[in-house]
């Protein structure tokens, strides 16, 4: 590499001039010379060249003790050593105290560069080292910086029988009352919250994202998800979330109170106008008028539900699970709804495969998930048509497909059709009383679940919504019949 220093030591002028002029400089390397062992370790302690080439014998200090002497200085620069004699002693000696090689006087040119480029060699990849080190060294700290003065907690455990502590943030130890110096000591020494324990150990057990609600002694909580990470262990991220779980308590009150404020004006309209009949005869106009009363309360009355009911759910941070059969909660739920499809002289079906996956679910909130699909496509279906509810298992997971041939949705509604009171406005739709509140429940409680749900349709042919749910960590030992309605 152009540029790099070399010192040459060595008491013969004939090969000090060689060495620069035939060697060094027509190759590009800056030269420094030594008459002397003593001129040339001062100037190597000095000038700290890329690369020293020396004279074994020399008057005064030899080689051997110039070597010796950079060897205890903790000198690492490298060094080839030439003689006129080629003893093996010599050679044995100076390669222990680190030469890099051996040249046997007289050289040739050619031999000599060749010994250098091995030796610069070393040189260069141990720079390009010490260079990542640093650079490693000051991503470290950095990181290591973001990561105590960042207000989310930061846990970080290994992955050995100890759980012993790798780092913990300033937010995790004054939150759960943790030593400072709790690095590289078990897990179970130095935390004394049992939930945060568990849920460490649950993430262990089960390879998988494990979450928690920690509550803390101080009314303070702390919603922590611990995540495992191949060939190192596991990190928990924990967030303060006590102010959100005050704005939800806050949001569900007054959802509360003035969903009751509403219900209770509304069931007397809706009282009074079904004792108008009894009052006196109503003429056609009049009934027209109170059926579009009675519609319109009933309109506003599952309206004010569905958003009780979708508070309800967003709220829960952590909802009830327990392994389900999707199997019987989709029985249930066709059962419940086979009486509106035969009303409409709808064909209602369902297939669930025989390999079909338990999921981790509530039961009820996914049985309310389907339903409300299952419902929707009735009532976006016209009289006869077919509805399908569809269940199998695709690469692990339970897949559900509720599918009709109903009038669809028209592609740029697509997009909107799980917004919060977003209904699709066309003439066919009209006269079908909804909250607009019913597909953004379905999409909550899958997500809840840690599901994912899609809609695909077309206009004239049909709707079909899709849900994927993660199988149970332990599914039943057997698996059911195929079941088909």
């Amino acid at each position: 590499m152009a540029g790099e220093r070399v010192l040459v030591v060595d008491d013969s002028l004939v090969y000090r001039d060689l060495l620069v002029n035939h060697v060094l400089t027509p190759n590009g390397y800056e030269p420094l010379t030594a008459n002397d062992g003593e001129s040339g370790l001062r100037i190597a302690l000095r000038e700290g060249p890329d690369l020293i080439i020396m004279d074994m014998q020399m008057p005064g200090m030899t080689g051997l003790q110039v070597l010796e002497a950079l060897h205890q200085a903790g000198s690492e620069i490298p060094v080839i050593m030439m003689t006129l004699h080629g003893s093996e002693d010599l050679a044995v000696r100076a390669f222990r105290l680190g030469v890099k090689d051996y040249v046997i006087k007289p050289f040739d040119i050619e031999e000599m560069l060749i010994a250098m480029d091995r030796a610069l060699t070393e040189v260069r990849l141990r720079r390009e080292r010490d260079a990542l080190t640093r650079t490693l060294e000051a991503e470290r700290r950095q990181l290591e910086a973001v990561l105590t003065n960042t207000k989310e907690g930061i846990l970080l455990v290994d992955d050995s029988d100890e759980d012993r502590i790798i780092l913990a943030n300033h937010a995790v130890c004054e939150a759960f009352n943790l030593e400072s110096d709790g690095a590289n000591r078990p897990l179970m020494e130095v935390v004394q919250d049992e939930v945060l324990i568990d849920v460490f150990q649950q993430a262990k057990a089960k390879a998988e994202i494990a979450h928690a609600e920690l509550p803390l002694p101080d009314d303070r909580t702390f919603n922590a998800n611990i995540t495992p990470i191949q060939g190192v262990g596991r990190v928990a991220v924990m967030q303060d979330i006590t102010y959100l779980k005050e704005l939800d308590r806050m949001k569900s009150e007054f959802v509360s109170t003035v969903s009751h404020d509403l219900r209770s004006p509304l069931t007397s309209v809706k009282g009074f106008a079904d004792l108008l009949p009894q009052v006196g005869q109503l003429n056609e106009q009049q009934a027209y008028f109170l059926e579009k009363i009675r519609s319109g309360v009933d309109t506003v009355t599952e309206m004010i539900s569905d958003l009780l009911d979708l508070g309800r759910i967003e709220a829960e941070v952590r909802m009830d699970l327990e392994e389900c059969d999707l199997g019987v909660i989709i029985e249930k739920v066709i059962a419940g709804q086979r009486n509106h499809a035969e009303l409409k002289k709808q064909y209602l079906r369902m297939q669930i495969g025989p390999d079909l996956p338990s999921v981790l679910g509530n039961p009820v909130r996914l049985g309310q998930a389907l339903s409300n699909l299952v419902s929707n496509a009735i009532k976006y279906t016209a009289e006869k048509g077919r509805i399908s509810v569809i269940a199998s298992r695709e690469d692990g997971q339970a897949v559900i497909k509720i599918e009709d041939n109903g009038m669809g949705i028209p592609q740029q509604d697509l997009p909107h059709i799980f917004d919060k009171f977003y209904r699709v406005d066309r003439p066919e739709t009209e006269g079908i009383i909804g909250s607009g509140l019913g597909l953004s429940i379905v999409k909550t409680i899958i997500e809840k679940h840690r599901g994912r749900i899609w809609v695909d349709s077309k206009m004239g042919v049909g709707t079909a919504f899709t849900i994927v749910l993660p199988s149970a960590l332990e599914p039943p030992g057997t698996t059911g019949s195929k079941r088909s309605g």
